[in-house]
């Protein structure tokens, strides 16, 4: 049984017995529910911070499609602007990350499409060609 399917149940114990107060608890979880579907993830304190994690994950998944080192990428793109860590998870999670976030920030979808990153899965690239 699912988050949902549960819900559904207790809203109906609620109501076949009258109690108000389960109901009302029922009906809280239930739009909390719903409004953590639609709000985006929060991963960054702040701007900058979210700023300089988008930039590590655009160039290490555009310096690993080009194949290239990750610190040759940064200087050709940016220069001498403060370079990030390098990602220590992988590519793929950082393009699925990356993916996920287009979806909430015009920023990560403006530096995606700059620099042609593809946030599809290279599975299903490789199924695709």
């Amino acid at each position: 049984m699912n988050e949902v399917q549960r819900l559904e149940v207790r809203f109906k114990e609620a109501l076949i017995s009258g109690d108000s107060a389960k109901l009302h608890e029922t009906y809280a979880r239930a739009i909390a529910l719903v409004e953590r579907r639609e709000r985006p993830p929060v991963i960054a304190a702040n701007k900058k911070a979210y700023e300089q994690l988008i930039y590590s994950y655009v160039c290490h998944v555009a310096s690993s499609d080009a194949r290239l080192p990750y610190l040759l990428w940064w200087r050709a793109y940016y220069g001498e602007k403060k370079m990030p860590k390098k990602p220590r998870h992988s590519v793929e999670r950082n393009r699925s990350h990356l993916r996920e976030m287009k979806k909430y920030s015009k920023f990560t979808y403006r530096l995606c499409t700059e620099y042609k990153v593809s946030t599809q899965s290279t599975v299903k690239q490789a199924f695709i060609d």
